[in-house]
C-alpha cells in the first residue's frame, strides 16, 4: 500500500511475503502490521525558507532599536538644552547680583564723609561676592576736547607713538579727530570730513562738535586701529574738566608722557605720593603742590618742560570719579559715577579692568 510523497514527507512500504512459506507468512503478517502502522508514519523534512511571521518579527525588532536610538538622541538633546538654560540662568543671576553690589558700592562711596581709605569702600559676603570702590578724579585723564581745541602737536603724537602707531597713521588719526570737532567741512591734510564718511557708508558724520562721550571717538576714522593696539584706550581720556592733568591721581604713564621722560623716571614721584606705607590711597599719602616740585622729582630742568608742566598740570581736580566693581562668582560688573559739587553729571558701565 503506497502513499504519495510530498516535499515534506514520505511513507514506508513493506515487502510482499512469498507463498507457501509459513515463516515467510509470519514475516508477512508482521510486515503487514508494520506496513499498517508505517502507513500512518510520516517523516517531516525541515523547510529552509523564512516564515512570513518570522520576517515581521525581525522587522519589528529593528524598528524598536531605531526608536530607542531616536529617543536617546532626543533625551540627550533635551539634557544639553536644559544644561545650557541652567548655565544661562546662573550667569544672568550672577550678572544681576554683581551689578546690584556695584550699585551699593557707589551709593556708599558717594557720601561726602567717605575718604579714599575708608574700609566701607571694600565689602565681601561669606560666599565671596561683594564690591570694591576706587575714588579718583576725572582730571587724572586727558581731556580730548581741550587737546584738540588747543592745536596740541606734542601730547597726542607722543601718546599714539607709545601705543605703537607709526607717525603717518598717528597723524591721520589726529587730523580725523580734529575734523570731527571743528565746525567746517574742510578736511585736514590726512583727516576725514562728510564726503569721506559718506563714501564709507556713514552718512551724517562727523558731528562737527566736541565729543560728548568717550565711546563717540570710536566713530572717527582710524580709531579702530587705536582700539586694536590699545584696548584700554578709554582709560586715558575724558570729555570733562579744564584739560589740566591731576598729577596727584594720574597714572605714571601719563605723567611720563607729559614730561617726555621714560616711565622709570616717574617712580620717585610715585614713591613720594604713596607715603611711608608705600601704598597709594591711604591716610599717609603725600600730595604734590607745584610744577617745580614735579620737575625736581622727575629730574627734568629744561625750561620748556617746566613751562609745559605749568600749563598742563593741576593738583586737586574738582570732578570726582567713583568706580565700583561688583563681583559674584567669576562675574564682574564695573559701574562709574562722576560727581561734581555732589551732583551726578555722568553715570554708566564700563568693561572690568584687567585683573579687577
Amino acid at each position: 500500500m503506497t502513499h504519495a510523497v510530498s516535499s515534506h514527507e514520505f511513507t514506508h512500504e513493506a515487502p510482499q511475503a512469498l507463498p507457501g512459506n509459513g515463516r515467510a507468512h509470519g514475516v508477512a503478517l508482521r510486515s503487514s502490521s508494520i506496513e499498517s502502522r508505517a502507513s500512518h508514519f510520516q517523516l517531516r523534512v525541515p523547510s529552509f525558507g523564512l516564515h512570513p511571521h518570522a520576517t515581521r518579527r525581525g522587522s519589528s525588532l529593528i524598528a524598536v532599536f531605531w526608536m530607542i536610538t531616536v529617543m536617546g538622541m532626543v533625551v540627550l538633546a533635551g539634557t544639553k538644552a536644559l544644561d545650557a538654560d541652567t548655565r544661562g540662568t546662573r550667569e544672568l543671576r550672577g550678572r544681576t547680583f554683581a551689578k546690584r553690589l556695584a550699585q551699593m558700592g557707589l551709593e556708599v562711596a558717594r557720601h561726602p564723609a567717605v575718604k579714599v581709605d575708608d574700609p566701607l569702600l571694600h565689602y565681601t559676603l561669606p560666599d565671596g561676592s561683594g564690591y570694591d570702590v576706587r575714588l579718583t578724579t576725572e582730571e587724572a585723564r586727558l581731556n580730548i576736547n581741550v587737546l584738540l581745541a588747543s592745536g596740541d602737536k606734542v601730547l597726542l603724537p607722543r601718546l599714539f607713538a607709545s601705543w605703537g602707531l607709526n607717525p603717518e597713521a598717528a597723524s591721520a588719526v589726529i587730523d580725523s579727530l580734529r575734523d570731527w570737532v571743528d565746525e567746517d567741512d574742510r578736511s585736514g591734510l590726512k583727516g576725514a570730513e562728510k564726503r569721506d564718511y559718506q563714501r564709507a557708508g556713514l552718512a551724517g558724520l562727523p558731528h562737527n562738535r566736541p565729543f560728548r562721550e568717550i565711546d563717540e571717538m570710536l566713530l572717527v576714522r582710524g580709531m579702530d586701529l587705536v582700539s586694536e593696539l590699545r584696548p584700554d584706550w578709554r582709560e586715558w581720556f575724558t570729555v570733562l574738566g579744564d584739560g589740566r592733568l591731576d598729577v596727584n591721581q594720574a597714572r605714571p604713564e601719563l605723567i611720563a608722557l607729559l614730561a617726555n621722560v621714560p616711565v622709570e623716571r616717574v617712580m620717585p614721584l610715585i614713591t613720594f605720593r604713596a607715603g611711608k606705607d608705600g601704598a597709594e590711597n591711604t591716610r599717609d599719602d603725600n600730595r604734590l603742590g607745584s610744577p617745580v616740585q614735579v620737575a625736581q622729582l622727575l629730574g627734568v630742568y629744561q625750561p620748556k618742560t617746566v613751562e609745559l608742566l605749568t600749563r598742563w598740570v593741576q593738583f586737586a581736580g574738582p570732578i570726582k570719579r567713583l568706580e565700583s566693581t561688583g563681583r559674584s562668582g567669576d562675574i564682574r560688573r564695573r559701574l562709574v559715577l562722576i560727581v561734581q559739587n555732589q551732583q551726578a553729571i555722568w553715570r554708566g558701565e564700563l568693561p572690568p579692568q584687567h585683573g579687577s
